[in-house]
């Protein structure tokens, strides 16, 4: 009778913890649009942010990593709602897939899937997929709405070119990487900047840039001196090889830049064909990233947000 007893009271102990357990869990910790915020929501994106990183839990840093975790959950759910107002369905699994090997491969998973590298954290790697099938569309988006604004005058661009060149015999090139964060945090930034000592520039471009260039580790290549922002040869010049600058502030991102190499080419050397279409590409590509926040940060002040 009295080991039943026990047992009765055991039992009714563990239903109680799981019952606290659970509640904990699946505590609303804000509303955004229509779409709740859970503590399971926040513990799985910090579980998602550490395997990607490949690294275990510092204590220190949790309420860092929570206040990185809901940022990317408010981000996802706020661009999701757009993506689905203007119904684009559209990808490619192909730069899907390609972008998961880039991964894998930073991450150095011989023996390991991404996948398994998951389970390994108890993150949830089918909303992971989810949030990076998001990204691809929400880049569809913006450059179905923008496109017709892209335009550069590259008639103006050639001929600024030609008149740099005719004034220098020699030109120099440097080969670059690159990491963008979106309307960036301090907090956001300072997990950065400490992943990049830990983990390399490489494998926290893959992480963290929001750049297209994250699927190969934030390589952008070499580009001429003639087709880099003023703002951002600024700091190249301050760097050594193999040197990361300081955060550069760009409206409302955060780039830095890595510089992997550099060298001179004289004017024999030079293919000014291709030195047109990166300056052309480039200037795009910033003028892209400018409607990309800009949108953003406009459906934002218009979602609802709760935190509770």
């Amino acid at each position: 009778m009295k080991f039943k007893k026990i047992l009765f009271l055991l039992f009714f102990f563990m239903n109680i913890t799981n019952h606290i357990y659970a509640n904990i869990k699946d505590k609303i910790v804000a509303k955004i649009g229509n779409e709740i915020v859970t503590n399971y929501d926040i513990i799985n994106e910090i579980n998602t942010i550490l395997a990607l990183s490949n690294r275990a839990a510092n204590p220190k840093e949790f309420n860092n990593l929570r206040s990185i975790a809901f940022t990317s959950l408010k981000k996802k759910i706020i661009k999701k709602t757009e993506i689905e107002k203007f119904k684009i369905d559209k990808y490619s699994e192909i730069d899907v897939n390609n972008y998961i090997n880039s991964i894998e491969k930073s991450l150095g998973l011989q023996n390991l899937s991404l996948e398994d590298q998951f389970k390994k954290y108890g993150a949830n790697y089918n909303l992971y997929i989810e949030g990076v099938i998001l990204g691809f569309k929400w880049n569809t988006l913006i450059y179905s709405l923008y496109r017709k604004q892209l335009d550069v005058d590259e008639e103006l661009i050639k001929s600024e070119l030609n008149k740099q060149i005719e004034k220098k015999s020699e030109v120099q090139e440097y080969n670059l990487s690159e990491i963008v964060l979106e309307n960036y945090d301090e907090n956001k930034l300072n997990i950065i900047l400490e992943s990049i000592k830990v983990n390399g520039f490489e494998k926290s471009a893959n992480i963290y840039s929001n750049s297209i260039s994250s699927t190969q580790g934030g390589s952008i290549g070499w580009v001429s001196s003639q087709s880099i922002s003023e703002s951002y040869l600024k700091e190249i010049l301050k760097l050594s090889k193999m040197q990361t600058s300081e955060p550069i502030k760009i409206n409302n991102n955060i780039v830095i830049i890595k510089l992997n190499d550099k060298r001179t080419l004289n004017q024999n050397d030079m293919n000014i064909v291709k030195i047109e279409r990166d300056i052309i590409k480039r200037k795009k590509e910033e003028k892209l990233n400018i409607f990309s926040d800009s949108h953003y940060l406009d459906i934002e002040k218009k979602s609802y947000i709760e935190i509770r």
